[in-house]
């Protein structure tokens, strides 16, 4: 049965997550059939092609409406034609993106393991489609006559005019979750010690925070183009605004929307989880194993190897790393205080994400699961700020001269609510 692709394209990624993050894990013979029913002899799903599918995720992203995707452009046969151009350009990022795009989906058909290993192998893929990309789109947007956008920090100071550079914009934002997801799946794996708890969900939040910023340059042009639709539908002879163009385009702020919550309460929560750990680890509440023959540059060096040749974003040095996990100019209380306002910001976000109905989430016939998922983050956050709660209560009890007396036990990432959140078990000792 033939479906059409702009139904597909994230619900299909959201069933491929979900499906995999199945307790028990899905077998073999399974994964691998849904690998193959994926994609085959370049038919995805037995009757779309891969070229349908990528451009209607490249719709949703970054060009809703676009001339770049128009049907049109492939028609045209005179070499002096801009759309003539544009197809061949297009063509061009076509061929190079396909082959990362698809590991997006076959990875997960993968263990756990192999999983996370496609993905670190990924990262570096999709630097170089990056790259390649950023050079097309200098070659399109002079073509389509592209009107920059001033865009910049709303700090007051001068802002900058910037082009929306949308191919580029689309790799950078998949290889910002595809870096994302490797953190993440390291702690399901029990990759980290617990003294390298706070360290890495700092970088975790490090991530998500460009993630959110670069999702929010995104809105800013998709609703520059929207703007622009509308006006030219509104002039006298111009192309008409119609119902289907305001369809895309609420699809793809849909998207934005989604996107950009789910970057915020990713990092809200890393957060406050970092900090926790932080003070944790100054009470000697956590602490690592015995490393005779390591030091924590060298751990932070093997940690860090899938992403150190990654200009962008680009990998903080160790030192920097070492002073934004420790905070030693800061004290616990400090600390503790900014760590509760980004839990109950990750909890309200939360409760927000999980109110969202398929459409909203893209999350097709895996919603149910999806917001099961998303109500076992809700808990981490909850238990999170019960122990950042309990911690404050210690620094509170021991005052300004005693010891901070608490005991932490780091629980395994199957016994807790969600195996991407680690959150600590915290007692006062008497």
């Amino acid at each position: 049965m033939a479906f059409p692709a702009w139904l597909l394209t994230f619900h299909l990624q959201n069933f491929v997550l979900q499906f995999q993050a199945k307790r028990p894990q899905p077998l073999v013979y399974i994964r691998s059939l849904l690998q193959g029913y994926i994609h085959r002899e370049d038919v995805m799903l037995g009757s779309l092609t891969v070229r349908q599918i990528l451009d209607d995720d490249l719709s949703i992203v970054v060009l809703p409406c676009s001339i770049l995707l128009d049907p049109w452009n492939d028609t045209v046969e005179s070499p002096n034609h801009p759309r003539y151009a544009v197809a061949r350009q297009m063509d061009i990022f076509r061929q190079r993106a396909t082959a990362p795009y698809l590991v997006v989906f076959q990875a997960w058909c993968s263990n756990r393991c192999r999983v996370r290993r496609l993905l670190c192998h990924a990262v570096q893929d999709w630097e170089n489609l990056q790259m390649d990309a950023e050079e097309i789109d200098q070659l399109l947007q002079v073509q389509v006559d592209e009107r920059p956008l001033s865009y910049g920090p709303t700090t007051g100071a001068p802002a900058d005019l910037e082009y929306s550079l949308p191919l580029s914009s689309w790799a950078y934002l998949y290889k910002l979750r595809i870096m994302e997801w490797t953190v993440q799946l390291g702690f399901e794996l029990e990759m980290y010690q617990p003294d390298e708890l706070a360290g890495m969900y700092w970088y975790l939040s490090y991530l998500a925070k460009r993630r959110a910023s670069h999702v929010e340059r995104i809105k800013a042009f998709t609703v520059q183009a929207l703007n622009d639709a509308r006006a030219a539908g509104a002039r006298q002879g111009g192309p008409a605004f119609t119902a289907a163009k305001e369809a895309a385009f609420t699809r793809s702020l849909s998207y934005l929307r989604t996107t950009m919550l789910d970057a915020a309460v990713t990092w809200e929560l890393a957060d406050a989880l970092s900090c926790l750990y932080t003070v944790l680890a100054r009470a000697g509440a956590v602490r690592g194993p015995e490393r005779p023959y390591g030091s924590d540059e060298l751990r932070y060096e093997i940690r860090m190897r899938p992403f150190a040749p990654i200009h962008l974003p680009e990998l903080p040095s160790f030192e920097a790393f070492a002073a934004a996990a420790d905070q030693p100019e800061n004290e616990a209380d400090a600390i503790l205080e900014y760590a509760g306002r980004a839990v109950a910001g990750a909890k309200k976000g939360y409760e927000a994400l999980a109110k969202f109905g398929d459409k909203e989430a893209f999350t097709g016939c895996q919603h149910a699961r999806w917001v099961a998922a998303t109500r076992n983050c809700l808990k981490s956050a909850i238990f999170a700020g019960i122990a950042i709660s309990t911690v404050q209560k210690a620094i509170d009890k021991a005052g300004d001269e005693g010891e901070v007396k608490v005991e932490a036990e780091v629980p395994a990432p199957d016994k807790g609510y969600h195996q991407w959140w680690i959150v600590p078990k915290v007692t006062i000792v008497p």
